[in-house]
């Protein structure tokens, strides 16, 4: 495992643990950098642990102005450009598990381009998310999270890409088990599809 900066303007803080025979990398995004969000909250490190079970290269990484982060908070247009950079620092094929505010993130980053995504608790009822029909994207939700608004949710993400996991609000305390459990499917499904 290596803590390294990635990029210039801003510097980007991250950890990287690479799997050589892997050959895909899992980049984690972490929640609202304003509410206290950084890469080393509880869902971000139960997605970073799952990836690692399951095979994975992972880099988790800090948002402008978070933790070691250069930079301030650009309400999600520079941060589209830090996860940006990030996945370009990449040598492999890139998956991205996004948590709450990064989901957002990387659901603008794929109108840009496209690669395999997993959602965690979304935050539809805070944010306005781009259509993602057709995309390689999948979403795992609380049936109590306070953040997502389910039917603004099935609108942009097709109903079947959608599981909800009973009795588990936005922020996943106490409740990583079985989001670990969802990740591990997804992540063995997404490298059963070639891209």
């Amino acid at each position: 495992m290596s803590n390294l900066f990635i990029g210039e303007d801003p510097k980007l803080e991250a950890v990287y643990e690479e799997v050589p025979a892997a050959g895909m990398c899992a980049v984690i995004t972490h929640p609202h950098s304003l509410m206290g969000g950084s890469m080393d909250n509880n869902v971000v490190m139960a997605a970073w642990e799952t990836v690692l079970r399951r095979g994975y290269s992972a880099l988790r990484f800090n948002f402008r102005g978070v933790g070691r982060s250069g930079g301030t908070f650009d309400n999600g247009i520079g941060e589209v450009s830090d996860l940006a950079a990030v996945v370009n620092s990449v040598d492999y094929p890139v998956i991205i598990v996004g948590y709450s505010f990064g989901s957002w993130v990387a659901a603008n980053f794929l109108q840009e381009v496209d690669v395999p995504c997993i959602f965690i608790s979304p935050p539809t009822a805070m944010f306005s998310f781009p259509s993602l029909k057709g995309f390689n994207v999948w979403a795992a939700v609380g049936s109590h999270d306070q953040f997502c608004d389910r039917s603004a949710l099935h609108r942009v993400l097709d109903k079947e890409r959608v599981r909800i996991i009973e009795g588990v609000d936005h922020f996943w305390f106490g409740s990583e088990e079985p989001l670990g459990l969802y990740l591990e499917k997804k992540l063995d499904l997404i490298r059963s599809i070639s891209y």
